[in-house]
Parts: structure tokens; C-alpha cells; sequence
């Protein structure tokens, strides 16, 4: 079957509503098995659904505005439905954040929507929190995220393994990428779309 190219016309992204929660749920409790491991992530290391869910709650009741928003993280929505999120973290307000990508549907993966919401989140998210740059600590078996990234000429600083960050296995070896507020608005990068 031949999949259907992805119209940039309609996408967008806004912050994470409570109507979002369940869909943010289902992607880290109830993913096929192996999923969410396959990409890195210590699944022992996610807090207990409940605790997750009443955080998640939270920072949307903190953040009701968009305009005054300091919300973290943002859905992605394709042809008006809610598809997938990016969030950054952790964030240091006035000096950088690690930025990270995920979408639930898997028939929208691998069809160049992140190639496009990547751009749209990291501009958003460099003005929201006044950041200088936005790293991405890929782990390296997330072969199709390192391309997304390649692909949008997020410059590559190094590899590292990790230990202690967030849900990613320790020991994980990743690629780091950065793209710095000034990469992001010149008119030559791909972020200018």
C-alpha cells in the first residue's frame, strides 16, 4: 500500500492539553512491547502512570495560556488530530534544553511530519524559555530520529553514554546534536522553511 505524503498545510503543533493526557499515556504504558525499549528508554526508569498522569495535569493547569505558556511540551497535530509530542527537557531557561520527539501514530512515522514539527517546536521552544541553543541526545539504535535530524542539518557535536538521564538506559551511547538560536533563523538552514 502506498502511504499518502504528508501535507505540510496541515500541520501544526500547540502545548499539551488534559484532553491529550490518555494519548500521551497509552504511547509509554501501552506500546506494543519491546517499542518503547527499542529506542533507548529504561521502561523501569517511567514513573508510575498515576504519578505521571497527575504531573502532566498539573503543568497543563499551570500553564493555560499559550501566549504566557511555559509549558514544556507540545502535541503535534496532522490533519487536526492529535498525532505525536515534542518536549524539551531537561531546560535551562536562558541557556539550552534537550529537545525530544515522539509520535504515537506509527503509520505517520518514517513520512517526514517530524521534518517538519521539529522546526516548528525548536523555534517555539528557543523563544518560550529564551534559549542560546537546543541540544538532541539521540540513542544511536533511533536510526530514523539521527536522519531527521541529518536530514534538517542539526550539526552532530559528538557521542556520549549517559547515565542518569531522564528514562534513557544507563550506558546508552548517543549522538549529540545542537542547533543554536542562530543556526535556527538563518535564512540558508533548513530550519527556515
Amino acid at each position: 500500500m502506498l502511504k499518502r505524503p504528508i501535507d505540510p498545510k496541515l500541520i501544526s503543533i500547540r502545548d499539551l492539553s488534559e484532553k491529550d493526557i490518555p494519548l500521551i499515556l497509552d504511547y509509554w504504558y501501552r506500546s506494543p512491547p519491546g517499542y518503547i525499549d527499542s529506542m533507548g528508554v529504561d521502561s523501569s526508569k517511567l514513573q508510575p502512570e498515576p504519578v505521571f498522569e497527575k504531573t502532566l495535569q498539573e503543568k497543563c493547569r499551570q500553564n493555560p495560556d499559550p501566549k504566557t505558556s511555559k509549558l514544556n511540551a507540545l502535541v503535534i497535530d496532522y490533519e487536526n488530530e492529535p498525532v505525536g509530542f515534542h518536549a524539551i527537557n531537561p531546560v535551562i531557561e536562558g541557556n539550552f534544553g534537550v529537545f525530544h520527539a515522539h509520535l504515537w501514530k506509527p503509520e505517520l512515522r518514517g513520512r517526514g511530519l517530524a521534518f517538519h514539527t521539529y522546526a516548528m517546536a525548536c523555534r517555539l521552544f528557543l523563544k518560550r524559555f529564551n534559549l542560546n541553543r537546543i541540544l538532541f541526545k539521540t540513542p544511536i539504535q533511533n536510526a530514523a530520529a539521527i536522519r531527521v535530524k541529518e536530514k534538517l542539518g542539526i550539526r552532530c557535536i559528538g557521542q556520549e553514554t549517559v547515565t542518569d538521564f531522564g528514562i534513557i538506559k544507563n550506558g546508552t551511547l548517543v549522538q549529540v546534536f545542537e542547533l543554536t538560536r542562530k543556526e535556527c533563523e538563518a535564512p540558508s538552514h533548513n530550519f527556515t522553511m
